[in-house]
């Protein structure tokens, strides 16, 4: 499971997050823009989930973008 790491910032998260999703297209596994997201979402620790929250309640994931 993709977590964020305790002492990692968002921009070390994002960028190791995307090298993952890179390896994944090279194996033929690829996921939506969606899905990006609510991994991202979710991966996050408590301390963000307020924020989290708020993203999920005010924004159509759907339709945003990484």
């Amino acid at each position: 499971l993709f977590m964020m790491k305790e002492d990692e910032d968002i921009e070390t998260m994002f960028t190791r997050f995307q090298t993952l999703v890179s390896d994944l297209k090279v194996l033929k596994k690829s996921y939506t823009t969606h899905d990006h997201v609510k991994k991202i979402l979710r991966c996050l620790p408590q301390q963000w989930r307020p924020k989290v929250t708020a993203i999920e309640e005010a924004k159509d994931l759907k339709k945003m973008s990484l």
